[in-house]
């Protein structure tokens, strides 16, 4: 039975673990996790999880082994890992912008099976929504193997291992992105007397109701605009004046820079 360890045990690691757990495709004991933190390591023993102090005791361990730190901090994790790293191991990384080619020089194997994946922090509620990196010669077995840790948390969408960066602003940055919009939307009408937890329960549910439109109905973006902007309605005003003042031209801002901060995080790390 395969082992999954991972290097980092911070709330993105605590939601795949959880994942697992819920569909029992793997039981408790092959599952380890390291990190500098004891209580977080205790917090997972307490989950029934291998909990290891050093490093080199969990590589050893994993047959998949999780990167599940910070892009900055990923550089002394490899060189930590590097000397205990066994044959067949498959490596997983959930960094933004690191490339599996670094990881490989870093660990000193050109061969190594890298898996690069890019998760959203739904997945703590099992609404994840996981891009997986198909790199050309992955076995099919890793691969589907590294999907099925995934979607027990949510939804997996399989792309080419280079356009993970691209796909960042369409799931692993977007949560703060709508919290963002939804936060502003909330303290704007609340300023119109009414009261500001109404507003956003009701924003909520219409970002959900939304959403599945989207996703249900089997209309265009387009077609579903159109539908609600009656002309010289109060919709289609509020859009003529989110155009007006450059809505536009901020979304297509931000998403660049996100898409350009991510290729600077895989410069900075090699």
């Amino acid at each position: 039975m395969k082992t999954i360890g991972f290097i980092g045990a911070g709330n993105m690691a605590e939601a795949i673990v959880k994942g697992i757990d819920r569909t029992g495709f793997l039981p408790p004991q092959q599952i380890g996790v390291t990190d500098v933190s004891v209580q977080r390591l205790e917090h997972f023993a307490a989950m029934g999880h291998r909990a290891f102090a050093d490093c080199r005791e969990l590589v050893t361990f994993a047959d998949y082994l999780v990167l599940s730190v910070k892009p900055q901090q990923m550089a002394d994790v490899l060189s930590e890992a590097a000397p205990a790293l066994r044959e067949g191991t498959a490596v997983i990384s959930i960094a933004a912008g690191i490339s599996a080619d670094y990881i490989r020089r870093a660990l000193g194997q050109p061969e190594l099976v890298v898996i690069p994946v890019m998760p959203n922090t739904p997945l703590l509620i099992a609404e994840g929504a996981t891009a997986v990196g198909r790199e050309e010669g992955t076995p099919a077995e890793q691969l589907a193997f590294v999907k099925q840790i995934f979607a027990a948390s949510g939804k997996v969408w399989e792309l080419p291992a280079d356009k993970l960066s691209e796909v960042i602003p369409a799931n692993s940055s977007s949560p703060a992105f709508i919290y963002y919009y939804a936060k502003l939307f909330c303290d704007q009408i609340s300023q119109y007397g009414l009261e500001r937890e109404t507003v956003k329960e009701m924003f909520c549910q219409t970002l959900i109701g939304a959403a599945r439109m989207m996703l249900e109905s089997g209309e265009d973006i387009d077609d579903l605009i159109a539908k609600v902007c009656s002309k010289g309605g109060t919709t289609i005003a509020g859009i003529e004046g989110f155009q007006a003042k450059g809505l536009d031209a901020a979304v297509a801002y931000g998403i660049q820079r996100c898409i350009e901060r991510a290729h600077e995080l895989g410069q900075a790390n090699g």
